[in-house]
């Protein structure tokens, strides 16, 4: 029995159809009898968003409101 680590980056599981395609691919080989461990990033543009929000709100930190 193998161990395969996978990694699958934002884009690979941007909408339903990629999550689908990693799923099966996920399933094959476990289905081989391998031990499986799966590494996910956040979908799509989701870092990209987080990292906007945090810099515009580092940019407004110090107004008194």
């Amino acid at each position: 029995m193998d161990t395969i680590v996978l990694k699958f980056g934002g884009s690979s599981v941007a909408d339903n159809k990629k999550l689908k395609l990693v799923a099966e691919k996920i399933i094959g080989l476990y289905n081989k009898e391998n031990n499986i461990v799966v590494i996910v990033s956040a979908q799509g543009k989701t870092t990209d968003k987080l990292i906007e929000e945090a810099t515009t709100k580092e940019k407004y930190k110090n107004l008194d409101y």
